[in-house]
């Protein structure tokens, strides 16, 4: 990590250097046998030798506004660091990628740079179920391994994965290793906001685990900056999970980058109907790995990241999609209160049952599953119960969508 006032200048001044990125900052800095921090020592004809601009060069040496800025925000909090292409806390990952940042700008656990990551991107819209199986999807894979879940802070999907993995390491606080186990990589400064209204989300991951960005303090988001922060989030993960997203979105701009990242994509499918999970379908169609449940991500990943007593049992477990496991929440239910035989006289689903016929995929109102069917509400509410308890449907504050079937 970098810290002094020095340091942080020059770096600053290599990410400011017109027309020139870190490729040809690799290429000079090997041409002429030392590190990147050394090339400001380079005399002025060795540098014009190899391509070098006046401007460049005066740039290269030049203070940087910014410096005073970053000074004061490292020292205004515990945790916070500055990270340099060239320190041992670079993630590695990172740095297989064309065009990786010269410095990261780090605000809590920076020791999960390092750790290995699923990206989970998708819609800023989402719908209910989108929202859910999202959700029941990354409890499990945190459940079952060590990865480190990855995002953009931004509405919807974003969100609702950093707080999968926030929630659970709440809930399982004295387990420490399911601590710590979210990142949020800003399209923005460091100590800039965005959305707003995710001001409570900020607080939390930077307390309980990591906010990482290129960008210095102050600099406000813009529409460009966001396919920058896009590269970032999948280049630190072995794979991205693409859980609804549409056809043009930047979700499908970060599938984007890690295929050109050689990493693995995965889509979740959902109704075909749902103009929301138009872009998981036509990755589908391109070769991404159909995601239904843990076990899916499991097999393309190396099998460091799974627990020791997961990889014991990855071979002997049928796998069971995002309906089976609720469905085997409420058989553990049941049998808590003593009713497991009759809850299994009962599980299996009956295809023509006019209710669940009448129930879609979508959040569908009860007063339209009332005139499809021709029952009363009351009526309903009982039967509609029943097919919760057993896996079948899920309720909503607008009204029912069906789980399989």
């Amino acid at each position: 990590m970098i810290n002094s006032e020095e340091d942080i200048r020059y770096w600053l001044a290599l990410t400011a250097l017109p027309s020139i990125g870190i490729t040809i900052l690799l290429k000079t800095a090997a041409k002429f046998s030392v590190s990147m921090f050394e090339l400001g020592t380079l005399d002025k004809e060795k540098l014009e030798s190899v391509g070098w601009r006046a401007e460049q060069i005066a740039c290269l040496r030049e203070p940087h506004p910014f410096t005073q800025r970053c000074i004061s925000w490292l020292a205004a909090a515990d945790n916070r660091s500055i990270i340099s292409y060239q320190c041992e806390e670079y993630p590695e990952r990172l740095k297989q990628i064309a065009q990786a940042p010269l410095l990261l700008f780090a605000d809590g656990d920076h020791g999960l740079l390092s750790k290995p990551q699923l990206a989970v991107v998708g819609s800023r819209a989402p719908t209910h179920n989108g929202l859910t199986n999202t959700h029941t999807l990354l409890t499990d894979v945190l459940m079952q391994s060590d990865l480190v879940i990855t995002s953009g802070l931004a509405l919807g999907i974003d969100a609702r994965s950093h707080i999968a993995a926030l929630d659970l390491c709440q809930s399982t606080h004295e387990n420490t290793r399911l601590s710590r186990r979210t990142i949020g990589v800003l399209g923005n400064g460091i100590d800039v906001i965005y959305p707003k209204r995710h001001a409570q989300l900020y607080e939390r991951i930077r307390q309980n685990g990591l906010l990482v960005s290129e960008f210095p303090p102050s600099i406000m988001p813009s529409p460009k900056l966001f396919p920058r922060r896009n590269r970032i989030i999948s280049g630190l993960s072995l794979g991205t999970l693409v859980t609804e997203a549409r056809i043009k979105s930047g979700s499908l701009v970060t599938a984007k980058y890690a295929i050109e990242q050689g990493r693995e994509v995965f889509a979740m499918p959902s109704n075909i109907n749902n103009k929301q999970a138009e872009g998981c379908h036509w990755l589908i169609k391109q070769g991404a790995k159909l995601c239904e449940c843990a076990q899916d991500i499991f097999d393309e990943l190396p099998e460091l990241i799974l627990k020791h007593a997961q990889k014991q049992q990855a071979g002997k477990k049928p796998k069971q999609n995002l309906a089976t496991t609720k469905l085997l929440d409420s058989v553990d239910k049941a049998s808590n209160r003593g009713d497991a035989l009759r809850f299994a006289e009962h599980s299996q689903i009956d295809d023509s049952s006019p209710i669940l016929q009448a129930v879609d995929f979508d959040v569908t109102p009860i007063d339209v599953i009332a005139m499809r069917t021709g029952q009363s509400i009351s009526t309903l509410f009982v039967e509609l119960l029943e097919y919760e308890l057993r896996g079948f449907v899920a309720s909503t504050s607008e009204g029912y969508l069906k789980l399989r079937g």
